[in-house]
């Protein structure tokens, strides 16, 4: 195991992309073995010893940041093994393939190797180098999870540590928690009895708070826990066929209600085009959204970004060769339906347009964190999803609260999934503190409306008071409850999901 006890050598490891500071550790540890992991946890426990679990250092909301104790440091664990059919039903299929991978694996050094070997790893999150440990660890998913879903959807196996040394192999589809709520979690040193929390979860796209949906299989407990129930050191991850081409588009609405009247009709075809399985019928792998705010920010870069617009959709779609030209001309079809010169219609159908729009959905985030810099004032973004029968709501208190607050914003995202990222930016203090109360604000109408307070990034060390009003006291306390189940000195990463402060573990 490497030991790194001169901090200047591990100031990579106190940063992410959360734009926390003052955080700070005593040691690195990066060890290589199942049995170092199971040997510094029993000894950090044993002794009380804050842990924070690491690799990549890519999140935005500082869950792998430590602010005493230790870092483990996965990335050594960073094996990408051989590709073989999957042993057991939930993945088997002739459509399926299985990779082990270690947890400190780069997300896009895995998607590149089984792309080579014909195969692909579905979820596409934009932080490409991140560690699949990471993506397990919050539930990764990105703008292609309106087809594909969520990282959780390809997780078929895990191996964790916990603090007291054990550890367990746990394979989707074996153990499921009972009705009310308990699960017999077995490893190498015996079996754990666990009770899951008890609150409600909203039944749509949501990355707060430990997973306890009804019958919940095991595996599913510990994906998205970020980092504060054991320590993930590899996983088995399901491959599905690549697909053979793809094409998209970016549509300007005039009016940005037409553009979401526009995505529920995509929404509705795309999913009766799964349920029945056809293959030459619309079916978006990706549909995203760009406020009027957000489109004119990079307009001097985009001169095709029309004067009037109000809105913009960009979508994917994948096909075959022999499905291109048919599924082309109901795209077109629909497009022209809500009265769209398709003359205006930005369209790729190459690898190169394809890239060209990836740099331009990424512009506007690049855009954006130039004028925080300029400010030296951090941004506020949320992170909130609703029910897609609430989004028009969600979208108008939103609007409403901006404009009360005459403050600079845009908003874009994943509006297929009513999952959208409305940036808040301050120019002064003043606003920048209003900005903060307004996001709780907002997360609070997204949970009145059904919705959840995140829906990608996690709660992390910044999200607390989100998480509260999702879940209530009882709710942190049924979480506190858990976790010390698992870790009953509470070592592991301490102040993510909830405050450190409020649990008594002595």
């Amino acid at each position: 195991m490497i030991i790194k006890t001169d901090k200047s050598t591990f100031a990579h490891y106190l940063e992410d992309a959360s734009g926390m500071l003052g955080a700070n550790a005593e040691k690195v540890y990066i060890p290589e073995t199942k049995e170092e992991v199971s040997a510094l946890l029993k000894e950090c426990s044993e002794k009380k010893i804050p842990v924070t679990v690491a690799a990549g250092c890519t999140g935005v909301t500082g869950g792998c940041l430590a602010y005493g104790g230790v870092i483990l440091s996965t990335e050594k664990f960073n094996s990408i093994g051989k590709i073989e059919r999957p042993k057991n039903s939930s993945a088997k299929n002739s459509e399926t393939a299985v990779i082990k991978v270690g947890s400190g694996a780069i997300v896009n050094e895995i998607k590149k190797y089984v792309l080579s070997q014909g195969w692909m790893y579905a979820p596409d999150p934009t932080e490409k180098n991140a560690t699949i440990g990471g993506n397990i660890s919050t539930d990764a998913s990105g703008g292609r999870g309106f087809k594909y879903g969520t990282t959780r959807k390809y997780i078929n196996a895990i191996e964790i540590v916990f603090t007291d040394g054990s550890y367990a192999n746990i394979r989707r589809g074996e153990t499921f928690a009972d009705d009310n709520g308990t699960v017999v979690l077995k490893t190498n040193k015996g079996e754990k009895i666990l009770h899951l929390p008890k609150y409600n979860l909203p039944n749509i796209k949501n990355a707060a708070a430990y997973y306890n949906y009804k019958n919940a299989d095991l595996i599913d407990i510990f994906i998205g826990h970020e980092g504060t129930l054991g320590v993930i050191i590899s996983a088995e991850l399901i491959l599905i066929r690549p697909f053979e081409m793809l094409f998209g588009g970016i549509i300007f609405f005039d009016k940005k209600e037409k553009s979401w009247d526009f995505v529920k009709e995509i929404r509705e075809l795309s999913e009766n085009a799964r349920k029945n399985n056809y293959t030459k019928n619309i079916n978006a792998m990706s549909v995203e959204y760009f406020d009027r705010n957000a489109l004119n920010l990079i307009k001097p870069y985009y001169p095709v970004i029309p004067e009037n617009v109000d809105a913009g959709i960009l979508f994917e779609q994948d096909c075959t060769k022999e499905t291109y030209d048919v599924l082309t001309e109901k795209w077109i079809n629909i497009i022209e339906k809500y009265g769209i010169n398709t003359d205006d219609v930005w369209f790729a159908s190459n690898a190169a347009e394809q890239e060209e729009f990836r740099i331009f959905r990424h512009k506007i985030p690049e855009c954006v964190n130039e004028i925080v810099k300029k400010n030296k004032i951090p941004k506020v973004g949320t992170d909130v999803a609703v029910p897609h029968d609430k989004l028009h709501e969600m979208i108008y208190f939103c609007e409403q609260k901006f404009n009360e607050n005459k403050l600079f914003n845009l908003t874009f995202g994943h509006i297929g999934e009513s999952h959208l990222h409305a940036n808040i930016i301050a120019a002064t203090q003043e606003e920048y503190e209003c900005c903060k109360s307004l996001y709780l604000e907002i997360a609070k109408k997204a949970v009145e409306l059904g919705g959840t307070v995140t829906a990608e990034h996690g709660i992390g060390k910044v999200k607390h008071h989100f998480l509260k009003a999702m879940l209530g006291e009882n709710g942190i306390e049924e979480m506190r409850k858990f976790k010390l189940s698992l870790d009953p000195f509470n070592i592991l990463g301490r102040d993510n999901m909830f405050k450190e402060t409020l649990i008594n573990y002595e």
